[in-house]
């Protein structure tokens, strides 16, 4: 009995912390806990003492996690799950658009001419001002200033001719 009160004592806030890791509930997580100290106290003779206790512990929280939810999801209709848990079709479209419209735009970054490129990728994506960019490159404020107007002009008519579905993200993405 010593023991085994010791062993419940060392390993109890470990297995509590992992079975919560899981099930995100306290009630839950110590009835998981309790259910396999209690077996473990039944099959106290049975048990091979060669064997790891501890990862023996946290392979039978580990099962039994697996059974309750496995248990739970049998149980579970369309009817009662949150509505929160449910896709959006809209969503799901701007997405995919987004996506599309992002692929399209880097494509067209990558066939802008290198300094061009380079000024744009620093201003729009890294974010850096005019003047960080024009020290980094030996450029004038003026040279970047004409590459992202000669930049920003090409892709916003390319991205128009191919995403027409997409006009009001292109104006957003361009944007100051």
């Amino acid at each position: 009995m010593k023991a085994f009160d010791e062993l419940y004592y060392r390993y109890l806030p470990k297995l509590l912390g992992f079975a919560y890791k899981y099930l995100s509930d306290d009630m839950e997580a110590e009835e998981t806990v309790q259910v396999i100290f209690i077996k473990i106290w039944e099959k106290r003779k049975s048990l091979n003492e060669n064997q790891n206790f501890k990862s023996y512990l946290f392979q039978s929280v580990k099962n039994q996690l697996l059974n309750k939810l496995r248990n739970q999801k049998k149980n579970c209709t369309i009817e009662e799950m949150p509505e929160s848990y449910f896709v959006s079709s809209e969503n799901v479209f701007e997405k995919l658009t987004y996506k599309e419209l992002e692929n399209t735009a880097t494509a067209l970054i990558n066939n802008l001419p290198k300094t061009q490129q380079k000024v744009f990728i620093l201003s729009k994506i890294e974010g850096l001002t005019h003047d960080e960019i024009a020290a980094q490159l030996c450029l004038s404020k003026r040279t970047v200033e004409h590459h992202i107007y000669l930049a920003t002009k090409f892709l916003k008519g390319e991205l128009t001719q191919k995403a027409s579905l997409c006009g009001p993200l292109i104006l957003v993405l361009f944007a100051g």
